[in-house]
C-alpha cells in the first residue's frame, strides 16, 4: 500500500490523502479499483479527524482507493473555497486514474455533516459528479446557514441527474437536523432518482463508523448505526452494476 499526501493549497492548509492499494500480481483478476473521496465534517471550522481515517480505512478493506480532502475551513478562506478544493480533488483523482489503478467511472463521495454538504454541492454544482453519493447527518437544507451563511441549500438544486444517493441519519441529532435527511431523500424520489435512506431512532451527531475506536461507549447508540458502511458498499456495488440489480430500478 501507498500513502501519500498531495497540497492543493499550502495557505489554506488543504491536502488531499491518498491510500493507495496494489493490482495485478497477487490479486487475480483486479486491474483497477473504485475510489472513494471522503470529506469529513466538522461544521467548516475544522476537519474531523474521525471522520477521515477511520472511513478510510473502512472502505479500504472493500478494495477501494480512498482519499481524504482536508478542505479550506472558514478561518482560512470563504465559501465557495471548499467547493474549488473538491473540483481540485477530483481533478488529480482523473488525471491519475491510470497511475494509481482507479476505474474513474466507480468514484464515490462521502460526506459527513458539513463535509457532507461540501460533497453533495461538489455533485450538484459543478461538472465533477461522482458515481454516487454517501451522505452521513449532512447539511443540506437552508440549516447550513447557521454556520456558514454563504453556503447554499442544496435542496432545491436536486434534479433527474443527481448521482445515486445513500443517506442516514439519527432520529434525535441534537447538532443536524434529520429534516436535512428526510427533506433530501424526499426531493430525489422527487425525481427518480435511485437512493437508499436510513434513519436510525437514536445516536449523538459525529458517530462516524460506529466503531469503539470512534465512538465513546457512554454515548448511547443505537445498535445497527455500524451497518451503514457495509450497507453503502452494497448500494454502491448496485450503483456499479446495474444489469445485476433485482429488482431492476
Amino acid at each position: 500500500m501507498q500513502n501519500k499526501t498531495i497540497t492543493i493549497n499550502a495557505e489554506r492548509n488543504v491536502t488531499l490523502t491518498c491510500y493507495l492499494q496494489g493490482t495485478g500480481e497477487g490479486f487475480g483478476h483486479l486491474t483497477k479499483r473504485p475510489a472513494v473521496l471522503i470529506m469529513p465534517g466538522g461544521g467548516y471550522t475544522h476537519c474531523s479527524q474521525r471522520e477521515a481515517d477511520p472511513v478510510a480505512f473502512g472502505f479500504m478493506k472493500a478494495g477501494y482507493q480512498a482519499f481524504i480532502l482536508r478542505y479550506t475551513c472558514i478561518d482560512l478562506g470563504a465559501w465557495p473555497l471548499p467547493l474549488q478544493d473538491y473540483a481540485e480533488a477530483v481533478k488529480i483523482i482523473e488525471s491519475h486514474c491510470e497511475e494509481w489503478q482507479i476505474d474513474i467511472h466507480q468514484l464515490v463521495s462521502v460526506g459527513f455533516s458539513a463535509g457532507g454538504h461540501l460533497a453533495c454541492a461538489g455533485a450538484l454544482l459543478t461538472p465533477y459528479r461522482p458515481k454516487a453519493l454517501i451522505l452521513g447527518y449532512a447539511l443540506l437544507t437552508d440549516e447550513i446557514k447557521r454556520y456558514v451563511p454563504e453556503c447554499p441549500s442544496l435542496i432545491e438544486h436536486v434534479d433527474e441527474h443527481t448521482p445515486p444517493s445513500f443517506l442516514f441519519a439519527t432520529a434525535n441529532d441534537a447538532s443536524v437536523s434529520v429534516q436535512n435527511t428526510l427533506q433530501f431523500a424526499s426531493a430525489l424520489a422527487e425525481h427518480a432518482v435511485m437512493y437508499e435512506c436510513h434513519i436510525y431512532p437514536y445516536g449523538k451527531h459525529g458517530y462516524s463508523t460506529a466503531d469503539s475506536c470512534v465512538q465513546k461507549d457512554q454515548d448511547p447508540l443505537y445498535s445497527t448505526v455500524k451497518n451503514w458502511l457495509p450497507d453503502s458498499i452494497l448500494f454502491c456495488k448496485e450503483v456499479f452494476d446495474p444489469e445485476h440489480r433485482t429488482p431492476a430500478f
